[in-house]
């Protein structure tokens, strides 16, 4: 960045000698007035070097007959690798794949893709669950969700641990919470702690354990985190945001999975556009989906993952369609 400095007996001078010397468009960094006038600083702009254009991606080659298809889950969000996973299983069948137009196809590749994405509903009967994940994914609201519909559709008991000493406004947050669904309540700040609140309440349906969110890339955190629930061995659920930049993700389910997953929890499905990508990971994974969260509402916005309705939002161009997906 190259500057200039001018000086002149008056302002108009100096700016004379800026346009002289430095152009029309050059930039004013400092104007200043001194005892013999006036001092400019000025800057020449910058010479903008043109970029190169981007090349752009080559479209994947697909079927005639499947790239329709490929088209509006792509919209959706599932990856490339995903979507030659299905057209590969419907290439085995009797669809006519050359040719466009086979009303047939969505439905069968939405009932594949049912097949690949794997659901649980073990966190319902789980004992003992922590639920982990990056900073802000909704860990704690979750939590609050999965206790609050044990309580109103199951009618069991439910305790709360925290062990998210990190933030003490999330302490009271969540103990706000657990005044409010009526249940106990409990702080641990070391893993003995821990394991004593947990033998604490070991007569209840389910023990729910928030853990502080922490950054995918510390390793440190993650691993004293591993270490600390190591001494109640919990179900891990791990909360994923479907906002999550692809690369995002995938870093934090290959750091967190060091503490051994065994669900995971996409949230904030309703803030994206492209909730595929966070679904995609999870079937490339091999990540059994628990539940699904649209939005702060506690206990009503959550609902159990439902691979039939999940694979139908991938490949349903319109709500009729979707009907006879479903």
């Amino acid at each position: 960045m190259m500057l200039k400095r001018i000086e002149a007996p008056t302002l108009q001078e100096a700016l004379t000698k800026v346009e002289k010397e430095c152009g029309k468009d050059a930039l004013l960094v400092e104007t200043k007035e001194t005892h013999r006038g006036f001092v400019v600083v000025a800057q020449k702009p910058e010479a903008v070097i043109p970029r190169p254009p981007r090349k752009a991606k080559a479209a994947p080659d697909w079927t005639p007959g499947f790239a329709e298809v490929a088209a509006r889950a792509t919209e959706f969000g599932l990856s490339q690798g995903v979507l030659r996973a299905i057209e590969k299983a419907l290439i085995g069948t009797q669809l006519r794949l050359d040719r466009t137009g086979d009303p047939a196809v969505p439905r069968v590749a939405s009932k594949v893709l049912q097949a690949l994405i794997k659901t649980t509903d073990e966190l319902s009967g789980e004992r003992l669950t922590a639920f982990v994940g990056p900073t802000g994914v909704g860990k704690t609201t979750t939590l609050a969700k999965i206790a609050a519909n044990a309580i109103r559709e199951r009618n069991e008991s439910v305790a709360i641990i925290t062990i998210d000493t990190y933030r003490m406004a999330a302490v009271e947050q969540l103990r706000a919470m657990a005044e409010m669904l009526n249940v106990p309540f409990e702080v641990a700040f070391t893993p003995v702690d821990l394991k004593r609140a947990v033998q604490k309440h070991a007569p209840s349906d389910h023990i729910l354990i928030d853990t502080t969110g922490r950054s995918p890339f510390d390793r440190r955190a993650i691993e004293a985190l591993r270490a600390t629930l190591q001494t109640c061995n919990p179900h891990i659920a791990m909360c994923l945001s479907a906002t999550s930049r692809r690369l995002d993700a995938e870093a934090a389910l290959e750091n967190f999975n060091t503490i051994g997953l065994d669900s995971l929890i996409l949230t904030k499905w309703d803030e994206t556009r492209l909730p595929g990508e966070a679904l995609s990971l999870a079937i490339e994974q091999s990540l059994p989906l628990s539940h699904i969260t649209l939005g702060q509402e506690i206990p009503d916005d959550i609902v159990s993952a439902d691979a039939a309705a999940l694979a139908a939002s991938a490949i349903a161009a319109n709500e009729q369609e979707m009907e006879l997906l479903l």
